[in-house]
Order: C-alpha cells, then structure tokens, then sequence
C-alpha cells in the first residue's frame, strides 16, 4: 500500500508546485470569509472573543509561504502587512474599534516564528530530500531489487525518450550505476530533459563519470532555470577533481553570473588542485553580490593566511550578505592580533545579522585565545 502511494506521489512530482500554491491559496480565501462572517454576524461581545483568532488564520498561509518559498521574504513582508491592514479596514467599517498597534503586537510572537523559518529554512532541498529518501527505502532500499531495466543499455536508451518523467529519471539513474563509456552521451542530453529531476539526476551522475566530456555541459547546466539543478551541476564539476579545474577557471570571467557563482563554488568542494587563488580573490570585487558572496566563502574555506587582508576589506562590502561571509571566514583564519579589532567593528555593523555574527565570532575566539 505504501509502495503504491509513494508512486503516485513519485509520478505526479511535477504538480506539486501548482498543489502547493492551490492550498496556500484555499486557506488564505477561508481566513478571508471567516473573517467577513465574524465582523458581518457577530455582536461586539461574541467577536471581542474571537476576533483575536482571526489574526492566527491568515498566518497558516504566511508560514506555508515561508517554508515552501523561503527566498521570498518582501513578498511575505508585503502580505503580513496587507493582511493587517485590510483586518483593520474591515473592522473599522463594520464599528469596531481596536489599535492596529494592538494587532501587530498581539501576533509579534508569530511574526518571530516566520523571521525563524525565512532565516533557517533555505534549501527546500531538505524536504525533498526526507521525500526521496522514503520513495527510495519504499522502491529500493526496502525490496531490495535491482533495476528493471537489469543493466540493458538499449532499454535504459528507450526509457530516456518516454514521455513519463518517472519512467526518464529511473533509465537515468539505471546509467548512473553502469560502467559503460556510452552512458557519457545519453547523461549529457538528459541536462537538456524538461523535467528538472531528470536534470537534477542526469548533472549527479556526470559528475560520476570522470570524463573531460562532461564538463562543458556541466557549466551550462550552471545556467538552468532550476536552482537545485544548478547546484547539482556545481558540486559535480567539483567531484570530477583535477579535469574540470580549466573548465572551472575559465567560468569564473564569464559574463554570466550564474556560471560564475557554480565556478567558485565548484572550486570549493573540488577535490582537484587549484593553481592559483588569483582569480579566485579578483571575484571579491564582482559586480554581482552573488559572486562576491560565494568567493569570500570559497577562499574562506580553501585559502590560507594569506588572504586574510582581503577577508578583512570584504568586510567593508556594501553587501551585508558578502559581511557575514567575511566575519565567519575571518575566524577561521585569522590570529587575534589580526582579526579582534575587526570583528569588534563588525560588532557594530548596520546590519543586525552581521552583529549578530561578529558576536558570535568575538566569543568563540576569546574562548580560544584565553
């Protein structure tokens, strides 16, 4: 029984998305009419005890926004002050009269919950990932059985032209597990696949391969519409080692900031040799805060002492993102002599997460230094 709902779910994955907004949107209408009824029917005795629910409705909403769309943070911002306002608008019209003040602060502790969610909830790919997992212990780990396709190479060929995204994504994964030279190609085209799972799947596997061929498709696929897709296709250039390193260097000037951001981080988690930090350090000064972002953690993670003088200049950067990187890769490398006095001025940044940090940083480091 389970098997069979995981498949389903497993077949119907691309209409997810649609599902998800459908809901998001059917409990923002109810939130609304409960809301019409209570101020339309209710006499000021009956609604001075319910109408302090009605705020807690419309944040059911809000927080499945949150959890599913974590990146959208104005727009949340933008909907919690909307909902508010129109509550005041409705009451006010219908003759009750409270502080909006009141309103907001009566709901300030669910306020915090979502700030909680938009701050820590950032890759959905942690939900995914409990999804997979369990589809896979249901279809694999727990039958134990290969698959079904028993490592035929033309059978795996023919699945990949089907029109079922589930049946394409397992002929993917089934060229994964073959030591087969021909699986290089069929895996390249699957980059090109209009499902983004097989995308997803096609750009793991190529990074399986270790093949000069598939790195070129690799940095393309550093452009894909889908973000998870793309961060695929970054982490496998950097599990392809020292033959994607060119390729990754030369992605690095490339006019499009995508593939400039999955170079660096490609370089981050590769297990090639990196010649030089050199162009590395010149993307401190990218036009893109996205670039700047993952450079200052790059060479946070791969740099040594050395490029402490340019961790400490990022840490002036206009972008607070590209701060907060900068104060934590600070930690990591610098000697206190070094790095006190600039966490101390970081610990009065305009930006509270870039205090935050700095505080953070400052009494770890007293601990270590003690």
């Amino acid at each position: 029984m389970l098997k069979k709902f995981l498949s389903v779910i497993r077949q119907h994955r691309g209409h997810i998305e649609t599902g998800k907004l459908f809901f998001i949107a059917i409990l923002a209408l109810i939130s609304l009419f409960v809301s019409i009824f209570v101020l339309w029917e209710s006499p000021w005795t009956g609604f001075r005890f319910i109408y302090v629910f009605i705020p807690h409705l419309y944040l059911i909403p809000i927080i499945l926004l949150a959890l599913w769309y974590p990146k959208s943070g104005l727009r949340l911002l933008g909907i919690i002050l909307l909902s508010v306002i129109a509550f005041w608008i409705f009451s006010d019209i219908y003759g009750y009269q409270f502080s909006i003040a009141f309103v907001m602060l009566y709901t300030g502790l669910d306020l915090a919950t979502i700030m909680v969610l938009l701050l820590y909830v950032k890759d959905r790919r942690l939900v995914e990932a409990v999804i997979s997992d369990l589809i896979e212990i249901g279809e694999k780990k727990r039958d134990k059985k290969a698959s079904k396709f028993g490592g035929d190479f033309d059978s795996i060929i023919q699945a990949l032209a089907t029109g079922d995204e589930s049946e394409r994504e397992e002929a993917v994964d089934a060229l994964s597990e073959l030591s087969d030279s021909r699986i290089v190609f069929p895996l390249i085209r699957g980059l090109d696949d209009e499902s983004q799972y097989v995308r997803r799947n096609a750009a793991d596997a190529l990074g399986k391969t270790g093949t000069l061929k598939a790195v070129k498709p690799l940095i393309k696929a550093l452009t894909d519409n889908d973000r998870y897709v793309r961060e695929t296709a970054a982490e496998a250039l950097g599990h392809l080692g020292d033959i994607a390193i060119p390729g990754i260097i030369k992605g690095l000037s490339d006019q499009d900031w995508r593939i400039r951001v999955g170079s660096l981080v490609a370089l981050r988690v590769s297990s090639g040799t990196i010649p030089s930090l050199e162009m590395v350090l010149e993307k401190i000064y990218d036009e893109s805060q996205y670039v700047r972002r993952e450079a200052v953690k790059t060479i946070g993670r791969i740099g040594d002492r050395s490029i402490v003088p340019y961790i400490i200049q990022a840490t002036k950067d206009d972008d607070p993102g590209v701060r907060i990187r900068a104060v934590k890769a600070l930690g990591k490398l610098g000697s206190e002599n070094e790095i006190i006095p600039v966490i101390n001025r970081c610990m009065h940044d305009e930006d509270n997460l870039v205090r935050i940090r700095a505080k953070e940083e400052y009494n770890r480091l007293k601990g270590e230094f003690k």
